[in-house]
């Protein structure tokens, strides 16, 4: 016999993402951390019963430039950044328009207006992982920075994104700015040492703070956690935590650190109607009011526009209607008010 999770990974994305829809419509999904259904106050303000925390991971192409599977992976990343590029200004403006903050995990080069190719190489600075493959990048050979232009954001704007982090600041609703590393690498132990997420996380730190920034939260690269003792380290107080739950609410870990529920992937699937993923949405939304847990949605800003102009808008529009019940906040907001029972202004 064949377990489900044997079946759920052999039926493939297709696959997969109509056995989802089938889970949400019997109430397999979302799934409830048992130990958040409690009689105890949720950790919200009165007269919240839930929470909702949004973010967006804003890679441009350094997510891509080692992504397996694919015949050319820097023309695929350089295509993601310039679907971000298109996306982005949309995104901004439906924030704004929604009154919705959200916490933007962006990757530390992306700070950068300009940056050189030293004797040493780009970014001495920034110690190496050694080569390795996994589930989504296949880094075989050369440097970890090969494809970084050394150049600046007018000549190279898929891997400079300083007028994002500006637009980002400027914006009418006050957002969080979030580290998501400094060149996307991936921090799982064991392939990522201590020194390489020390290097990555305090670079971030140092280019946020001449920015004006100080960076609560860490997302990590496709969400695969680890070196938790760096993120301590690095002034950080929070992670989006990826475990078996959708619905959960924040918990410190033995770091001392707070672990955000990572929630769901808000990017529509292409076998799923709009409205069924609507119906989804709100059945997230109403069994986090009945078990007073986070509902946590995360997407990329390279995803399919038909996100940005059908699927977000109305999923902004879902939750106004509920934002009497709901607190909507981003991750740094979550921690300020677990920590001092004060929201951010």
């Amino acid at each position: 016999m064949y377990g489900s999770k044997q079946i759920y990974a052999w039926s493939g994305p297709t696959g997969q993402m109509w056995l989802d829809r089938v889970r949400h419509r019997i109430g397999a999904l979302p799934r409830i951390n048992p130990a958040a259904r409690t009689s105890a106050r949720p950790p919200f303000p009165e007269p919240y019963q839930a929470a909702v925390i949004i973010s967006a991971d804003l890679e441009l192409a350094w997510a891509w430039r080692y992504v397996r599977d694919n015949p050319n992976p820097l023309q695929y990343a350089l295509d993601k950044a310039g679907q971000s590029r298109r996306n982005f200004p949309k995104l901004i403006e439906m924030f704004d328009h929604y009154e919705i903050p959200i916490t933007w995990a962006i990757v530390g080069h992306l700070f950068l207006e300009e940056c050189s190719h030293e004797a040493s190489g780009a970014h001495p600075d920034i110690m190496r992982l050694r080569h390795f493959t996994n589930e989504y990048w296949a880094y075989q050979d050369g440097d970890w920075f090969d494809a970084d232009p050394c150049s600046d954001y007018g000549r190279a704007p898929a891997w400079y994104g300083p007028d994002l982090v500006a637009a980002i600041l400027s914006a009418r609703m006050k957002h969080e700015i979030a580290c998501h590393s400094f060149s996307h690498i991936v921090f799982t132990d064991g392939v990522c040492p201590p020194a390489v997420a020390d290097s990555e996380l305090s670079k971030c730190q140092q280019i946020a703070r001449q920015a004006g920034q100080q960076l609560t939260s860490v997302v990590f690269p496709a969400n695969l956690s680890g070196n938790l003792a760096s993120l301590k380290r690095c002034g950080f107080k929070a992670y989006r935590w990826h475990g078996r739950y959708e619905l959960d609410v924040p918990r410190r870990d033995g770091h001392g650190l707070w672990q955000i529920p990572g929630g769901l992937c808000w990017e529509k699937r292409a076998a799923w109607p709009t409205r069924a993923w609507l119906d989804v949405l709100r059945l997230c939304l109403d069994r986090a009011l009945q078990t007073g847990t986070v509902l946590h949605l995360w997407f990329h800003p390279s995803c399919d526009p038909l996100n940005i102009e059908t699927v977000f808008p109305l999923t902004l529009d879902t939750l106004a209607h509920y934002r009497n019940k709901v607190w909507v906040t981003t991750m740094a907001g979550m921690v300020s008010w677990l920590e001092t029972g004060e929201e951010l202004g």
